[in-house]
């Protein structure tokens, strides 16, 4: 199936429209007897662009559509896509996409970086001086305030923004509100306890019986000790990261083990706590959500797509809270604008077009919508909420998926936790790969405590220790590149 409108086809245009029109940069007035209008002229600009979500040169990919549409809104910028090459496997057999951070640092290394890029790690290009910093722009633009602080300030280095908010991911869980309904019980909302989320759970699950008949209440209970923890104080966020250290010897991340370890073994509504045998007894050992078998799943907003096709009504609550606190988890994509960029006016132009711009975002809307011939979806449909606390933005968002009242709430809350990996210097060492000894990294400490191989109460003072210096040394070392004192 070929796109609607071609990247080629609105890249010409556009190009043809500039060379038209751009005579000059400066104001000119036409008059037409007492009517007068007054058109601006620009010259015209290049700007580079290179993403991780583009799909195949020749397929119907949304982004690209999307870039096209911004040549429209803009006629005196084409957009010229980097794409990322193919490079021979490490296996000696075939080859696979580059590495993304080896893309970036070829690109830059031949001074030829894209102008606008994604990034998942903002250590890399602050500490390899790829990106630029985007203050003087983003934060007079009004737009970009009314996205919530935790978003827009996650990359944002004591006053330097080095990167902006691309899309956003909701972590929680996924409610079916027939099979509460089809048992007279209410169903979970986004704003139950936890204590409330398990009583209406309990109402509808059905695990500890063997003809086949079973109805599963929980599923996904793995995470709980990397979100849970906020839920039992204000102070901690995702993995009890409080914005400068991890508190993973702190009471919060000891109450959410002791839960997560009492759910596995409650087979009355937790299907996590199901040996493979109980589960085939009950009928639960495939499909359970798919066949409307199961109350709550855990998962992320990026499936929500996947929720329209069910013969249930679904909605997404995220994650339930305590009278403690209720922080939502979320993964933050970012993208940053090139610090060799000649054009950062425009490049942050398209920045924003493509994700958190309000014009960009409604025409994400109407460009998702669009269907061939047919009648079938052009592209696939649109999973990515808005980012700015807007109305409108919200309703065109929500006709899509109106059965999602819940999940309406859930965005309109704005108080997040938010996935370290990609903004917090160090977390990757903390989290996974810094040594623990010479045979342990702490990625391989924190599995074998949740398995209970490993004693909880004998590592975690190291463990705190060593995760915390890692973070430490990475923050000190960003500083110092970006010139932070103190």
């Amino acid at each position: 199936m070929k796109r609607i409108l071609s990247i080629a086809l609105a890249i010409l245009t556009a190009a043809a429209a500039v060379a038209c029109e751009t005579v000059t940069t400066q104001p000119t007035t036409t008059t037409a007897g007492t009517a007068a209008t007054t058109t601006e002229y620009h010259e015209p600009v290049n700007v580079t662009y290179a993403a991780w979500n583009l799909g195949a040169i020749d397929s119907d990919n949304l982004e690209r559509e999307m870039l096209a549409a911004f040549t429209e809104e803009y006629p005196w910028i084409t957009v010229e896509i980097i794409e990322r090459p193919m490079v021979p496997d490490t296996s000696g057999v075939g080859e696979v996409l580059q590495v993304w951070n080896e893309f970036l640092g070829a690109r830059a290394s031949q001074g030829e970086l894209p102008d606008v890029y994604f990034t998942d790690s903002t250590e890399v290009v602050i500490t390899n001086d790829w990106a630029r910093e985007m203050s003087d722009l983003a934060l007079a633009d009004p737009e970009f305030m009314n996205i919530s602080p935790d978003i827009r300030d996650a990359a944002n280095y004591d006053g330097h923004l080095m990167a902006l908010p691309y899309a956003i991911y909701y972590f929680g869980y996924y409610v079916n509100k027939t099979l509460f309904e089809n048992n007279n019980a209410d169903y979970p909302v986004f704003g139950d306890t936890w204590d409330e989320f398990v009583v209406k759970l309990k109402q509808v699950a059905k695990q500890n019986v063997t003809d086949g008949s079973g109805v599963g209440g929980l599923f996904g209970i793995d995470r709980i000790p990397e979100w849970y923890p906020a839920q039992l104080s204000q102070d901690v966020g995702w993995y009890t990261y409080d914005g400068s250290m991890l508190h993973l010897d702190g009471p919060e991340f000891e109450a959410s083990l002791d839960l997560m370890w009492d759910l596995a073994q409650d087979k009355s509504f937790v299907m996590n706590a199901l040996s493979a045998e109980e589960l085939e007894a009950a009928g639960l050992a495939t499909q359970a959500w798919e066949s409307s078998r199961l109350g709550a799943m855990w998962d992320a907003s990026w499936n929500l797509a996947s929720m329209l096709d069910r013969e249930f009504d679904v909605d997404f609550i995220a994650t339930p809270g305590t009278e403690a606190a209720h922080q939502i988890p979320i993964v933050l994509d970012l993208m940053c604008v090139s610090s060799q960029t000649d054009h950062p006016e425009e490049a942050y132009l398209l920045a924003k077009w493509m994700s958190f711009g309000k014009a960009g975002y409604l025409k994400r809307i109407e460009l998702s919508q669009l269907v061939d011939n047919e009648g079938n979806p052009v592209f696939a449909t649109l999973n990515m909420t808005p980012l700015q606390a807007d109305e409108d933005l919200l309703d065109a968002f929500f006709e899509i998926y109106p059965t999602f009242t819940e999940f309406r709430t859930v965005i309109s809350y704005q108080e997040y936790i938010i996935e370290p990996f990609k903004h917090v210097p160090g977390y990757a060492k903390a989290r996974w790969n810094e040594e623990y000894n010479a045979v342990t990294t702490l990625g391989q400490i924190y599995d074998g405590v949740l398995a209970q191989s490993i004693s909880y109460a004998d590592v975690k003072t190291t463990w705190n220790e060593l995760a915390n210096d890692a973070l430490e040394t990475a923050r000190a070392s960003v500083y110092e590149k970006l010139g932070i004192v103190g």
